[in-house]
């Protein structure tokens, strides 16, 4: 199962320094536009997975730092988890985490592997 997200905003990054009070308003919204997705993609089931994987379509040919991007992402595999009822911890990252160009349509995929 894919779950299609907007790419992270770049205040989630640890390398920000963004003061709390503005990252939790952004942190939330993220979490809940993941907890929106996966419910919607899940159909109603609730089915196990093993993990998950990341895949990366930038609007630009900038290079990302992969550890900081998929560290971004935090917010979205809360939202997941909670979606599906479990800790954050029963969902490992279990795939490589792919980078890639989309001018068209910048994104993130997440894909849920049972």
């Amino acid at each position: 199962m894919t779950i299609t997200l907007p790419l992270p905003d770049r205040k989630l990054s640890p390398n920000a320094r963004v003061h709390w009070r503005k990252k939790c308003p952004i942190t939330k919204r993220h979490r809940a536009l993941a907890w929106a997705a996966t419910r919607e993609a899940l159909g109603g089931g609730l089915p196990r997975f093993a993990g998950y994987s990341l895949a990366f379509y930038y609007g630009d040919a900038c290079r990302r730092d992969d550890d900081n991007a998929e560290a971004s992402c935090k917010a979205y595999r809360d939202g997941i988890a909670q979606a599906l009822g479990i800790d954050d911890h029963e969902l490992p990252k279990v795939g490589l985490s792919f980078f890639t160009i989309d001018r068209e349509n910048p994104r993130l995929e997440i894909t849920l592997h049972p």
